[in-house]
This record gives C-alpha cells, structure tokens and sequence, in this order.
C-alpha cells in the first residue's frame, strides 16, 4: 500500500474538531485508527492539547505519520521508528517519506560519506543523514514544527522506564497489548505473517494467541541455506498451532531478469538511493505473499532480546567508540579512529537530547532512533508489493520492555520466559542456532533428539518461570 492506496483517518476531538490527518496503520486502546476517529481524551480548546496529544500518542501501536494543525501550530509526527519514511529540507520547506520526494533539485551529496560503500550495501546513512547534504531525516520521538522545520524531542521526557510490577505482570500487559494491535488489524485488513526458526516471528506467534488463525496466510522464503532451515523450523511450528504453512523456494520460483532490474530500479527510486535489493525481492519470492497484505513483522521484539547492547553495563554506556561502530557506516573491518571522530559529535548530540531517566537505556534508543530510522524508514516505505509493519511499535510497548533488567533480556530469558508462559510446545521446538551444525533437516522429527538439544534452555526456563511465580505480587498498574 502506498501512495492513494496507503490508509489515511482524519483526527477528531472529543467535540467533533478535525485537527490532525493520519497516514498509515495505527491501533489505539479504543481500535483500530479509521475513518473519522474520535480521540475522546482530546480537546483543541485546552492549553494542554498537545501535551495531551502527546500522552495518546503513547499507546498508539504501528507504522504511519501524523499532520497535526491546531491551536495556530502545524506539526508532523510519526510512529517510534519511523517506519513510514519522515525526511525534510528546510531551505526548501519540503517534507516527505523519502529523499527523492522532498526534492525539485540535483542531489547535493552528503560529505561524510563514501557514497560507493552505500550503494555497495556495505554502510548505512545513519544519525538520521540521508544521501543529500541538506534533507535530514527526522529523529521519530521528535515533531517537526512546520513553521520552521525545527525538531523537538516528545518522548521520552519524564519516562523512568522502572515498574514496580513483577516480571509475570510485564508479561501479561505486552502479551494483551500486542493481541489487541494484531486483532483489530486482522478484523480490517487482509493480513500476512512471516514465520522463521528464530526467535522474534516465534514469539509474536504466542503474542498473536488466537489471532494466529485469522491471519490470511502465513509464509516463510527460502533462499539460502540458512533459511532452509528456518523453513524446516517454520513447518513445525506451524504444525502444533494447526496453521498451513506458504513455502516459497528460489528453486521454484522464477523471475525474468528484465522484471528484476525493474523493481530494483523502482525500489532505488523510492528509497531515495542506489543500494541492493532485499534478496528476497530480487529473487522474486515476494510474489507469493498476497498482493497487498498488511505483513507483520516481529520487529521492537528484539528489545526483548537487547540485541543492540553489544556490551553491558554503565561503562559500556560511557564507551561511545563501540556504539557508532554498531551503527555500520561501514562495514566493522573498516571501521578506524578517523571514521570514529569524524561522525563522534553528532552522536554526543543525539545522546544531549536523551533526558537523564533514558540514559541507561541509551543504546536501546540508539538502536529505535537512529538504527532503525535508518533501516525501516527507508526500506519499508520503497517495498510496495506488501504493508510491512510491527504490531509492537508501540511507545508504550517499548517502554514497558525497557523496564526489564538489561543483562536478562540480552541472555534471551524474556523471550523464554514468555514463550513458556504462552505456548509450551512453541518453547519445546529448537531455534536456528539449536538446530544448525550441520543436521539432517529431518532430524526436526526426531523427538528424541531435539529434546535433547533443546534440554538445557527449557530446564533453565521452568526453573526461572518457577523463581518468578514464588515472588511475583499483584500488578500495581
């Protein structure tokens, strides 16, 4: 869905005043973000309009952007990763999802970069730069006033990102949350759900509950050996939650070269750069995803995993050389001092406008604003066959998982837990890392065996589930 096809809503006070127009998918504690949408909290005549803005803003869960015009200001908002796209020049007073769309002029290119390690797919545009040296992509928990094209942080702001509530409780509130996004996105559209072997598809999969049989199809694509396996992993799953499974092969699945190249050029178009096309498009495998289904992608789940934070701990913290490493301006064997100094004060930057209660989750909000701004807002807006979105973009959802202990996401014990909590056989059947080293795929049905390789993490799973369920106390939310 894009361009007269991408799902618009128009905001409404609780007295009927049009104030903002809504472009994407969006799910708020009330539904589904449609037609005339009556945010009920909300009122353009209170002093506090947009801060209480702001405060709804929270719970809304999805990809889309918002245009917001009241009280004599004119705003642009978006989702916590800016899924949709959000770039801007301000000597041109343009904006749009991406950089192509925000300019009537040659590209001016942007100094910092090797443009060729871009183009190669080796580096990234990233602390929210783009190919041109003055169209800037917006920081998603920041607004741009489109008076002046000025941006201002909105979130996080008093955050402290602790809770009082048990482990258990968290659990519960994520796993409501996200089934309450995935149904009423089902109920609308026509839905699509990629399942792999590791461990974010899995774990949305339990989120989703019910929901698992109202998604339209569910898909899996194989193109290397790596996502054989995950095939393999799929069809099981698939298997115990009585679901049929779509397997698309590049070994079956052929596209002309001439269609190739044009989409190639179609994405790069839309993009706003030269860079690779996702393998799986070049091989033609997106063909058999349903032609304008909303797919649901895991991502904001690996917060659950910390799959950012290389290192642990407030010195790591204070370690700035290995964050922008992480960012992949270039690949990590290329990385030097010099590369390092020269993009080091603009992080400093993004990190002065993090409020104290964030910087202990510093690199988490490197990972959701500027990695993933990076990432997602570029690709997804420039893939047209398919809606790609997470139904856990939420900043209530990421802030609720940031609640939990650092070190115990990274060693993947919230997934586990969550998955035994949800699905007990879910939790049963080996991830890709288990199940690689060189197995026979049919091993997958040797009970025998794949209890064997899953034993360890399963016992330290029941024994931690047991831990937390002798000392959880009632949610104080």
């Amino acid at each position: 869905m894009a361009g007269d096809e991408l799902p618009m809503a128009f905001l409404l006070d609780k007295s009927g005043v049009l104030f903002a127009v809504f472009l994407g998918i969006g799910v708020d504690v009330e539904g589904l973000v449609e037609g005339d949408h009556h945010v009920k909290t909300l009122s353009v005549d209170q002093d506090s309009f947009f801060t209480d803005f702001e405060s709804w803003l929270i719970d809304v869960a999805g990809r889309y952007t918002i245009l917001v015009s009241a009280r004599g200001e004119t705003r642009a908002y978006t989702d916590p990763v800016g899924m949709n796209g959000m770039v801007y020049d301000p000597s041109s007073r343009q904006i749009a999802s991406s950089t192509l769309l925000c300019l009537n002029r040659p590209i001016e290119d942007h100094p910092s970069y090797d443009h060729s390690v871009v183009e190669q797919g080796q580096g990234k545009y990233t602390l929210f730069h783009t190919r041109d040296a003055k169209v800037r992509r917006c920081n998603p928990n920041c607004y741009i006033d489109l008076g002046d094209f000025s941006e201002h942080r909105f979130w996080p702001r008093h955050e402290t990102f602790e809770t009082t509530d048990s482990n258990l409780a968290i659990y519960e509130n994520l796993t409501s949350m996200t089934r309450h996004v995935i149904r009423n996105i089902n109920a609308k559209y026509k839905t699509a759900l990629p399942m792999s072997g590791g461990q974010d598809s899995r774990l949305l999969a339990v989120l989703a509950g019910s929901e698992i049989h109202n998604f339209d199809q569910i898909f899996t694509h194989i193109h290397n050996y790596a996502s054989r396996i995950d095939a393999t992993i799929a069809s099981e799953i698939a298997k115990f939650l009585q679901v049929d499974i779509s397997i698309s092969d590049k070994r079956t699945t052929k596209v002309s070269k001439l269609k190739a190249r044009q989409e190639q050029a179609e994405f790069q178009v839309a993009a706003g750069l030269i860079t690779p096309q996702n393998r799986e498009v070049e091989l033609g495998l997106h063909h058999n995803v349903l032609e304008g289904a909303v797919v649901m992608r895991g991502h904001q789940t690996d917060l659950l995993r910390a799959v950012f934070i290389d290192r642990l701990g407030p010195k790591s913290r204070k370690n700035l050389k290995w964050q922008v490493k992480r960012l992949l301006i270039v690949p990590p064997r290329e990385f030097s001092d010099e590369i390092y100094h020269r993009f080091l004060p603009e992080y400093e930057a993004w990190l002065d406008t993090l409020p104290e209660t964030a910087r202990e989750r510093s690199v988490d909000f490197m990972f959701l604003e500027i990695y993933y701004s990076s990432t997602l807002g570029v690709t997804f807006p420039a893939l047209t066959h398919n809606f790609f979105m997470s139904p856990f973009n939420s900043r209530r959802l990421i802030a609720l998982s940031l609640s939990l202990d650092e070190t115990y996401r990274r060693k993947s014990h919230v997934v586990n837990d969550m998955l035994l909590m949800g699905n007990p056989a879910l939790h049963s059947i080996p991830f890709d890392y288990e199940f690689g080293g060189g197995r026979d795929l049919a091993q997958i049905l040797d009970g025998a065996e794949m209890d064997e390789i899953t034993a360890e993490r399963r016992q330290s799973s029941y024994a931690r589930m047991a831990d937390l369920r002798a000392t959880a106390e009632p949610s104080t939310t």
